[in-house]
């Protein structure tokens, strides 16, 4: 459906621009001499690091992106970013790649080696591929930089330049060549349209020039650095940026645009869902004898996620699918037929199917929030890249997501709930939004069994269960790597739990390939040093995990709002032993902290030789203003003071006197 729609209907859309404009420079800048002379960032003498130059350029019509960073060692910690890190995304390839370090007498050393790709973890749900290097010789008064081209391989491109960086930027420059016509405008770009753009955050002086070629162009100056937060919203909706779009030439105003894409989407929909006998079939078999409505849609939902995914497997060239005999479908029934189809073709099957079984059934286009949230001001449907389905049950709503593999039925991925979504009509499109997943939708359960010696090391076994969004979000990752990929990826975040020493090996996986039930992991974890000795006493944290949120929120002040991607419960039990000739001088305190939107309860109890601790975390929320922080830090200041209880032994038969030793 996917492909279908990019040459039906994405002509009145927004030209998604792709990067890298052949009459631009795209060869190494010259080294001057003020390059090398400059020591400090303006206003900021302790920074770190300079970006000296930015390049960005769009050509819409190659479908190409060029981006050039050169960025100068300013201190020891500034050797960080000789670590270089190339977002990976579907559908995009990285060509011409080339980097090298200028040492602070001139001199230059390529880099010759091989990037590899690595993922990020980057807190709930949120995970990065990166083509990931290192550059050679760097130390304090280098001068690193990199240059690549992006390529697109579909119509859908980036959109946007983004002005501001974590760097302060001594110079930028920035072109976009709007598409200009040829094969592709048969299908999404109309005769008349005209480039145009939405500033956010931007100054009079940051917008973008027109120039006689039709290029839009930008050449800024001494540009501040974006300072990021802990926990905050995607730093996409706060940075100076710059949006294009196409605007056809008979759309007036924000809201006639949506009205006709509302409009248009429905006719297409309509058309490939259809009333066929094929789907009324695969309804009724589906069905069975079920009575029962939210069971008949249970079932109608199993037999939809029962079609080959593809949008789930690896990118296929055009040649690829015809040798595998893959054909874009124009209808549900070419669906049920054939048993394949990308994520959007589930979702329409599905709707058909529920239709044909007498439900009253809508197809929803909803926004992403993972990397921006919605915008109507910024006329794009690149903004709107998911379907979910709206099923009357009982009078009431139900939003499914049966086009996300993996997914439960009662669940939506969450970055398409808490957010916009357009509902197609003939009349009068609407938005409507998508409502949040609750704290029992996403939960981690880690059961611990551990032991420590006398000299303070830990040796444990860890069972992890992770249900609904957790579950999810790591089988689509694991669906994209093999077998010791995967293990390594949940072994790393293992690893991120604990303290550096921590030594983590997976030793079973249990629903990769499940829908409804709980993935569950078993690992064994060495940790060197967990307790430490004070004289006759041994001091044992009584809890393992690291405390996720402690740098977060430690400042008494905060500039943008506190998020979460979803909302979670973490529910833990630890049981640690202890060495027989060990008594306990003082257990942690049992732990209570409450807030309308959170909870958290850590009990600690000593029984025999074993300290005991049931935790519980619950965040039934995800975005908190600036005026909640001072309560949010409060609350997560109580998790951390609860976290980081220890208890003390001693060995027994010891005398007070002994004690105070």
């Amino acid at each position: 459906m996917m492909r279908f729609l990019r040459y039906s209907f994405l002509w009145f859309c927004v030209a998604t621009p792709s990067l890298c404009c052949a009459q631009q420079k795209e060869d190494w800048q010259p080294i001057t001499q003020e390059d090398l002379r400059i020591k400090e960032v303006p206003g900021d003498p302790g920074a770190a690091a300079i970006q000296l130059y930015y390049a960005n350029y769009i050509d819409d019509s190659t479908q190409t992106e060029f981006e050039y960073r050169r960025i100068k060692i300013l201190t020891e910690k500034g050797k960080k970013w000789a670590d270089v890190e190339i977002p990976v995304r579907t559908g995009l390839s990285i060509k011409d790649l080339k980097a090298r370090t200028i040492k602070p007498d001139g001199s230059i050393v390529d880099f010759s080696g091989k990037p590899f790709e690595k993922t990020i973890l980057k807190g709930h749900g949120i995970k990065l591929l990166v083509k990931a290097f290192a550059l050679p010789d760097v130390g304090v008064g280098s001068i690193v930089e990199c240059k690549y081209k992006q390529v697109y391989e579909s119509d859908f491109t980036s959109d946007n330049w983004v002005i501001q960086h974590n760097l302060f930027t001594v110079k930028e420059e920035f072109t976009f060549k709007p598409y200009d016509g040829g094969l592709r405008g048969r299908y999404f770009y109309e005769q008349g349209a005209r480039l145009a753009w939405v500033g956010r955050s931007i100054t009079k002086e940051q917008q973008p020039r027109m120039e006689k070629n039709n290029n839009a162009q930008l050449e800024l100056h001494n540009v501040p650095g974006f300072e990021p937060e802990e926990h905050m919203p995607p730093e996409k909706n706060y940075q100076a940026a710059v949006h294009f779009f196409y605007i056809n030439p008979e759309i007036k105003t924000t809201d006639g645009y949506w009205e006709f894409v509302g409009k248009r989407w429905y006719e297409l929909f309509e058309r490939f869902i259809g009333d066929h006998k094929e789907t009324k079939q695969a309804a009724m078999e589906a069905i069975g004898n079920e009575s029962d409505p939210e069971k008949k849609l249970r079932k109608l939902y199993v037999r939809a996620q029962q079609i080959r995914n593809l949008s789930y497997e690896r990118e296929r060239s055009e040649e690829e699918r015809q040798k595998e005999k893959l054909k874009a479908n124009e209808g549900v029934a070419e669906i049920i037929k054939r048993g394949y189809g990308d994520k959007w073709d589930v979702v329409l099957a599905f709707v058909g199917m529920a239709r044909a079984a007498g439900f009253d059934a809508s197809v929803l286009v909803v926004s992403n929030r993972e990397e921006e949230f919605f915008s109507k001001e910024v006329l794009s449907t690149r903004q709107l890249d998911s379907l979910i389905a709206d099923v009357k049950v009982n009078g009431k709503d139900v939003y499914l997501d049966p086009g996300t593999k993996f997914c439960p039925f009662w669940l939506v991925r969450w970055m398409s709930t808490s957010t916009q979504a357009l509902k197609p009509d003939k009349k009068t499109p609407t938005f409507i939004s998508i409502p949040a997943g609750m704290v029992d939708k996403a939960i981690t359960r880690r059961s611990v069994n551990a032991t420590v010696d006398a000299e303070g090391s830990l040796k444990a076994d860890l069972v992890i269960k992770f249900e609904g969004t957790e579950a999810l979000e790591r089988r689509l990752a694991a669906a994209q790597t093999d077998e010791a990929g995967r293990k390594k990826e949940m072994e790393d975040e293992v690893k991120s739990w604990l303290s550096d020493t921590a030594v983590v090996k997976m030793l079973d996986a249990q629903g990769w390939e499940e829908t409804n039930e709980p993935l569950s992991l078993h690992f064994s974890i060495e940790v060197a040093g967990y307790a430490s000795s004070a004289g006759k006493r041994l001091v044992v944290p009584s809890y393992l995990f690291r405390v996720k949120q402690k740098d977060a929120f430690a400042h008494a002040d905060r500039k943008y709002p506190v998020y979460f991607p979803y909302a979670f419960s973490e529910i833990d039990s630890i049981n640690i032993a202890f060495p027989a000739d060990r008594t306990m001088e003082s257990a942690p305190q049992n732990q209570d902290a409450g807030l309308p939107f959170a909870s958290y309860r850590n009990v600690t109890t000593v029984q025999g030789n074993h300290l005991v601790t049931q935790r519980v975390l619950e965040l039934n929320g995800i975005y908190f203003p600036v005026t909640k922080y001072s309560d949010v830090k409060a609350f997560f200041n109580k998790v951390q003071a609860g976290d980081e209880q220890q208890a003390v032994l001693h060995v027994e038969g010891t005398s007070s006197a002994q004690k105070g030793n």
